[in-house]
This record gives structure tokens, sequence and C-alpha cells, in this order.
């Protein structure tokens, strides 16, 4: 936002905010324009009455053309409600997430560094763990299931991959989705920055379908103690 200071210099009889009551007065100002900008990214995607199809969905995750992917208009409208209702109360969107889906302490404020995709500590030079197989811990990256998904055919599910690190690398993706939905087709992407409705957690939107359950961590926990035991006992 440009400051025009030339119009605050010729101007004399204006009235102004008692100097004391300015860094508050700004900070409840920040806070404001953030919420708004959080709001609006939130709310990117139009609405669709479309359900895509799993081929459908290939097509695009393989073109790298998301853009056409969106919510049905009613779930667009409860995810619209709830931005609100979470911005009020937590500030913005991705705090609740990083506090109530995440159970990460709330993000850094006043002055700490960010580029714009961290969590509460400082993750820029952290990197996955070397092997995605066998339990991770939660609070560092976690699969849930998307509370407001896109518009998509019965029998498939949207979930999400939500990070304390970046993401990139796609064998390591691949692999951890490997061991969490045995027997299960899947599908994942990032999306790039204009249309993530989350910008400062790092995730990955997972598509998939199938009758195998999807494992969490305490179930591969308890996966991987079974084979370390069954192998104990044939030795």
């Amino acid at each position: 936002m440009a400051i025009d200071h030339s119009s605050q210099q010729q101007s004399t009889d204006m009235p102004s905010i008692p100097l004391q009551q300015k860094p508050n007065e700004l900070k409840r100002k920040a806070a404001a324009l953030k919420a708004s900008l959080d709001t609006s990214v939130a709310t990117h995607t139009q609405p669709t009455k479309h359900q895509f199809s799993w081929s459908e969905l290939s097509k695009m995750v393989a073109d790298k053309d998301l853009g056409p992917m969106g919510r049905s208009e009613a779930v667009q409208e409860a995810y619209q409600k709830a931005i609100k209702r979470r911005t009020k109360k937590y500030g913005s969107p991705d705090e609740y997430i990083r506090q109530r889906v995440l159970h990460w302490p709330p993000a850094e404020k006043d002055g700490d560094a960010s580029d714009g995709n961290e969590s509460s500590t400082s993750t820029s030079s952290m990197t996955p763990p070397s092997s995605p197989t066998g339990p991770v811990n939660p609070l560092e990256i976690a699969l849930k299931q998307n509370e407001f998904p896109y518009s998509v055919k019965p029998g498939i599910e949207h979930w999400l991959i939500w990070s304390r690190y970046p993401l990139t690398d796609e064998e390591w993706i691949q692999k951890y989705l490997e061991e969490r939905l045995p027997g299960r087709d899947y599908l994942f992407f990032i999306n790039p920055p204009e249309l993530r409705s989350v910008p400062s957690i790092h995730h990955v939107q997972v598509f998939t379908k199938g009758k195998g359950e999807v494992l969490d961590e305490q179930d591969i926990a308890n996966k991987r103690d079974k084979e370390t035991a069954d192998s104990s006992d044939e030795a």
C-alpha cells in the first residue's frame, strides 16, 4: 500500500492519531488487512456443479492444469463461512489449521522472519526424514482428510499431507503414500502459489480411491512392530 507523503505534509487540519496510539493502530490495521487477504486467498476457487471423475483428475494432475478444480456450491459456501469464523477467532485460516488440526504452536509474530511458508519454528534449513516409510512424527508431517473437499465422484476421497518441511521430492511423497494407502490408487500434486488456500503451511493435495484402509502413524508403528516380532521368531 503506497503512502502519499506530500498530502500528509500539506494537510495540517486533518485529525491525527496521538503518537502513543500509532503503534497499536497500525497493528490493528495490519491485522485487519491480513485477515482480509487470508479470506480472499482462501476463497479464490470458484464453486462448480461438476463432479470430477478419476480420469479427469488424472489428466488435470498430469497436465498440471489445476485451475478447473473446485468445491461444490454447498461445500464452498460452508468453507467460506468457516473461514470467516476461524479468521475472527484465530486471526487467519492458516492459524486455525496450525493450532486445531495439526496441534502446532502458534506462528511467530511481530517481526520474526518468515518466507510466507514457515511454521512456528524456522524450517527453512530442515528436510524431511531420509526415509518416509515407517512412522514419522505426526507433529511434523500428517495425512489428514480434507474437511472441505473438491467436488469429486462418489468413492474418491480428498486428503492432504501437512508438513513443517517443504515437500518437493515426488519420489519421497510417493513412498510416503504407498505406506499409508496400501491397496489404494492415489494421485497427488502441490498447488502453485496462486492456488494455495493455506499459503503459510506446506501441504500436498491427495486424491485416493479403493477399499484399503488409510493408515495413520499408530497403525504403521503397530505394523512394523509386528513385522519385527515375526522376523525375530523366524530367526
